[in-house]
């Protein structure tokens, strides 16, 4: 006789329960992906747009010389970064869930000088 514990002592299901994430199953439904696929895309040109602007704040604040100044460049690295790995995704075919999006590019958004 094979012994199949419930749905409550497998660690995915305690764990989803504890975090208030439903379970996934077998049944579970599949998420639209050319919707998805399309919601990414528009995420890019969003990007594009905060890119564009970043560029143009950079230009018009160059000039400041207070002690602590907003670091665009840091910011443009990020936002570019994250364009680039959006943009990746959207190429690529993959079936790997990815836990956690990934980390931010590591420059901080303020200088001392």
């Amino acid at each position: 006789m094979i012994a199949i514990a419930p749905s409550f002592c497998r660690p995915a299901a305690v764990l989803a329960l504890a975090f208030g994430i439903p379970a996934l199953s077998a049944a579970a439904p599949l998420v639209d992906e050319a919707r998805q696929q399309a919601d990414i895309a528009s995420l890019v040109q969003e990007l594009d747009y905060l890119i564009d602007h970043t560029e143009r704040l950079a230009h018009r604040y160059a000039s400041d010389r207070s002690s602590v100044t907003f670091n665009y460049g840091a910011l443009l690295e990020q936002l570019r970064l994250t364009r680039q790995r959006s943009a990746e995704y959207l190429n690529e075919r993959h079936r790997v869930v990815h836990a956690a999006p990934p980390a931010p590019a590591g420059a901080a958004l303020a200088r001392r000088r």
